[in-house]
């Protein structure tokens, strides 16, 4: 956990001046989450995610969880806070699941 994201590594450095940097990090991300958004439409419409549940919303929450779980774990150098967030958003992801 010595690394972190290097895409969050650059938005973090991101600075007034660097507007150009900011929109290539924000179409990056957009592509990850829309990717992700993706896959959760298809999960919904195959009756596997509950009818309120939001793909775009969720594929947002996927990646903050995991941009934040990548810079704690840097931080303190530890998976431990990795595995966790990992586990808990999976947990709330289950919370999503279509009740058969």
């Amino acid at each position: 956990m010595t690394r972190g994201c290097p895409f969050g590594t650059l938005g973090n450095e991101v600075t007034d001046n660097d507007e150009l940097v900011r929109q290539d990090l924000s179409l990056i991300f957009e592509v990850v989450k829309n990717k992700l958004a993706a896959f959760f439409v298809r999960e919904k419409a195959k009756g596997r995610l509950a009818k309120q549940a939001d793909p775009e919303r969720i594929a947002d929450f996927c990646i903050a969880s995991m941009q934040g779980a990548t810079l704690m774990g840097k931080v303190k150098r530890s998976s431990q806070t990795v595995e966790a967030t990992v586990q808990e958003a999976l947990a709330h992801l289950k919370s999503y699941s279509a009740k058969n």
